[in-house]
């Protein structure tokens, strides 16, 4: 009676997944998953030396044949450290060792579909948990891109309101301290190696902030609002508040008079004028995707100034918006109007005649011609209200 030939099923690479794809994983996890520079190298120059059709094939390992010496050689590495750093990435669970008595790893085929060499079988047993790991760095990545940029946004907010404080009352008692922690503050943020450490800098930089809107406040100068430099939108808000008879009240945003001459001042107040803007607007404007940050945000409904800019930060990375392209829109139309060019844009991307392709070119579009006083901000939002208004 003849023995059944049993058919051993190799563990093979996800649909859509090629052994580039492995190499891009380990580069980005080399430091979670303990590889030095060194052992980082090792690994990849043997994974490069394996066939790419045998990481998709059931029937096989894929295995690196190359000679021990050869690999030395091409890594400028002696026979000994290349077999240290074999034993450390076998340890690790990347690969198995195979090989002849002699060390030889000849590729044949032997019992059981076995070949000698540096057999990777281990790396794709645990391509799972790498990806898991890999999808958590790249959210922590996420999360440490959303709060340096919250950092930098409140980093303005402290500066311009010492800045008030400063002018108003120079020997104010708390500004030699003031001044002194926000010198403190590092420029930049190499420093901070994970989220939680960047969320502690935030609350540091909004305590100081709330103690200083806190000085303003008890100032007779000051309107003792909150956010006196972040306008709110707000239901509470006596300027956002809608006037019986108005064109809001009638559920339609004022209509902003059309100049025959460029650049005068009344224009220019036109294309500022925000104060129309009510919660329930806002909403109604926005796309999809803002409104869902806005209720994770502001789930009283109440939609102030800096809601808004981190719902705003928040949508950067899926826009494809850098942090460069952010950083100039902040510093040529300030915090609030930055906000709503980035809701404008998202909200557009599903224009029926003209969608938004490219956000990131849409926006220093924006940024450039503000800077040549031809953006009016007002007038667009208000062309967004209608047209959602329209197609509910």
């Amino acid at each position: 009676m003849r023995t059944p030939i049993v058919r051993v099923i190799y563990p093979v690479l996800p649909d859509g997944m090629t052994l580039g794809h492995v190499i891009e994983l380990v580069e980005r996890l080399a430091r979670q998953l303990g590889l030095g520079a060194a052992r980082r190298a090792v690994l990849l120059r043997m994974m490069r030396h394996t066939a790419p059709a045998d990481w998709r094939d059931p029937g096989c390992d894929p295995v690196c044949f190359r000679a021990q010496q050869d690999l030395a050689r091409d890594l400028g590495v002696s026979d000994r450290t290349l077999r240290l750093h074999e034993k450390g990435l076998e340890a690790l669970g990347f690969i198995r060792v195979d090989t002849a008595a002699n060390g030889r790893r000849s590729g044949r085929h032997l019992s059981h579909g076995r070949r000698l060499g540096i057999n990777f079988r281990p790396l794709l047993e645990n391509l799972g948990r790498l990806l898991e790991m890999d999808a958590e760095h790249r959210e922590e990545t996420h999360r440490i891109s959303v709060l340096r940029l919250e950092c930098s946004a409140a980093k303005r907010d402290a500066k311009q309101a010492i800045g008030n404080l400063l002018e108003q009352d120079p020997k104010h008692a708390a500004l030699p301290d003031l001044l002194r922690r926000f010198s403190s503050w590092p420029r930049r943020y190499a420093g901070f190696r994970c989220s939680e450490d960047l969320a502690c800098h935030l609350a540091a930089i909004d305590a100081l902030l709330a103690e200083v809107r806190g000085y303003l406040a008890c100032r007779p100068e000051t309107s003792a609002m909150a956010e006196a430099e972040l306008p709110a939108i707000g239901k509470t808000t006596p300027k956002n508040l809608v006037r019986a008879g108005s064109d809001q009240a009638a559920g339609r945003p004022p209509v902003t008079p059309r100049h025959s001459k460029r650049g005068n001042a009344e224009e220019t107040r036109d294309r500022d004028d925000l104060n129309w803007l009510t919660p329930e607007m806002v909403r109604e404007m926005a796309g999809s995707d803002f409104r869902f940050c806005l209720e994770a945000l502001c789930p009283t409904g109440e939609i102030t100034g800096r809601s808004l800019r981190s719902a705003a930060i928040m949508l950067l990375r899926d826009l494809g918006i850098t942090e460069p392209a952010w950083e100039e829109a902040l510093d040529q139309l300030g915090s609030l109007r930055a906000s709503l060019t980035v809701l404008l844009i998202e909200a557009n991307r599903d224009h029926p005649q003209a969608p938004v392709r490219v956000p990131g070119a849409m926006l220093r579009d924006f940024v450039a011609r503000d800077r040549r006083g031809e953006f009016n901000l007002s007038g667009a939002l208000k062309g967004l209200w209608r047209r959602k208004r329209d197609a509910a």
